[in-house]
């Protein structure tokens, strides 16, 4: 489950490379196989895709458990707001510092597999002790819980790099869109079954009368997923090419020459931030206001999943279309207006009807915001320059996810609900970035690509650990 610094696979040369394993393989049998209607290479290939495949499907069936409850195991450990704000912004802030420092003890000799691997590993590690903390002594309950959902999230984004590497050296530039838009269609399917699943199993329960047995369930469940997505990993070949050589440190001096692209970074981590005062505690406002039972919680899950798949065609031809920046402002402003209807409204079936729309705004944002900043990183080093405008965003949502567990508890009451200040607050700060920097983005299209193609360029699309997930889908954002 993994991703974001994604950029091996923007060289098209480097991914298709091939070693001379795989060149002996081809020239001996030199059927080419298909898999998902597109000729992806040799057997080996794609062997290693089939594989590859089954740990995007268990990685994800970990994601729809651990979305759907993680918030709601926090509420019923009496998490505090400032500890619940922390559960989305630290793992990501943890992560952009450890990607800076990761090619600092990264042997390249050793391939991407044994990092990879390591990585994933420890995620199931830290999903079992998390499993553990209900029953911890309550002082330390909150802590414990916060400290290794960090460390489990932190695991993942770390080696998301080096993962999306390995893929980019598997599938040829060629076909990456198609391939990848295939099996993301599979992967958003089996977060939304596995969600709903769990939804209907726990659907008697909510968290006022569950006990901790169940969600040290969900979270061993979660475990196991991850686990045996690793072992897939683990099966999975990967190609003897040595990684890609850079620099250590960032090119600030040329970052701070390019101002567009500056711009562009800074307003984008305030929408971000502007986001993340409130996002947390839209699932706060479902399962300890409104007291959800554990079904309605994943129904609202699978309706934001429901609303990306049934949206995304749609935005990438409009995309195409209009080009990525009239998109994206379109996308911004439905995004700004989101918590609106939130406002008026606790009907369950309304929740589920309010999340669609919040789904289909943000695969727009997403497959739009995403192929811009491509295209603004340039040809020159633009996995750093992305990667310093991801560690921005981190910092804008660390700071304003504390902000917002600070204002949660006083604020005043609206509509009924002290949160609802919360949510109000954050479409006047959502609003205000729009109309002052986003209307100022200037029109940068790549040409003779389609949007869609661009956007699943990137195989850690489905990972979600990183830009895709931890920036540009935190907390599963309203």
């Amino acid at each position: 489950m993994a991703p974001p610094e994604m950029i091996s696979e923007m060289n098209p040369a480097a991914a298709s490379v091939k070693t001379s394993t795989e060149i002996i393989t081809e020239n001996a049998n030199p059927r080419i196989c298909k898999l998902g209607g597109v000729q992806i290479g040799c057997p080996n290939t794609k062997r290693a895709l089939i594989f590859s495949l089954w740990d995007g499907i268990f990685a994800n069936g970990m994601l729809a458990l651990t979305e759907t409850f993680s918030i709601a195991a926090a509420v019923y450990l009496r998490t505090p707001s400032v500890l619940i704000a922390l559960l989305g912004s630290l793992p990501l802030l943890l992560s952009s510092i450890g990607q800076f420092l990761l090619p600092f003890f990264v042997d390249s000799s050793k391939g991407r597999k044994k990092y990879v691997t390591k990585g994933t590993t420890y995620q199931g590690i830290f999903l079992l002790l998390i499993a553990t903390t209900g029953w911890l002594p309550e002082k330390i309950r909150p802590w414990s819980f916060l400290l290794l959902f960090a460390l489990y999230g932190f695991s993942g984004n770390v080696i998301s790099g080096l993962w999306i590497a390995w893929m980019g050296d598997l599938v040829n530039s060629s076909v990456r869109g198609r391939h990848f838009a295939w099996r993301n269609r599979i992967f958003s399917t089996t977060q939304l079954i596995c969600a709903l699943c769990a939804g209907l199993i726990l659907r008697q329960f909510t968290t006022d009368s569950a006990p901790w047995l169940l969600f040290a369930a969900v979270f061993f469940t979660a475990a196991m997923f991850r686990l045996m997505s690793t072992q897939m990993l683990v099966l999975q070949n990967e190609p003897r090419l040595p990684l890609a050589s850079a620099p250590l440190s960032l090119p600030f001096t040329e970052i701070r020459k390019n101002r567009p692209f500056l711009y562009y970074s800074f307003a984008v981590a305030l929408m971000q931030g502007s986001v993340a005062i409130a996002g947390p505690f839209f699932n706060v406002w479902y399962a300890r206001d409104l007291k959800l039972n554990y079904f309605s919680l994943a129904a609202i899950t699978a309706s934001m999943v429901l609303g990306t798949i049934i949206s995304l065609l749609l935005w990438g031809k409009l995309a195409d279309s209009y080009g990525n920046r009239r998109a994206l402002l379109i996308c911004g402003f439905l995004v700004c207006i989101v918590p609106i209807p939130f406002l008026f409204s606790s009907v369950n079936w309304h929740l589920w009807l309010f999340n669609i729309f919040t789904g289909i705004a943000w695969s727009g944002y997403n497959l739009s915001n995403f192929n811009y900043l491509l295209t603004a990183a340039g040809n020159d080093r633009p996995e750093q320059k992305i990667s310093f405008s991801v560690a921005m965003t981190g910092f804008s949502v660390f700071f304003f996810s504390l902000l917002g567990g600070i204002l949660s508890t006083r604020l005043p009451v609206l509509f009924q609900w002290q949160l609802h200040s919360l949510f109000l607050l954050s479409v006047v700060m959502r609003l205000l970035v729009f109309a002052v920097l986003f209307l100022r983005f200037p029109p940068l299209e790549l040409e003779n690509m389609k949007s869609l193609d661009l956007f699943f360029q990137v195989p850690g699309y489905r990972f979600g650990m990183g830009v895709l997930r931890n920036v540009y889908r935190v907390f599963r954002s309203k």
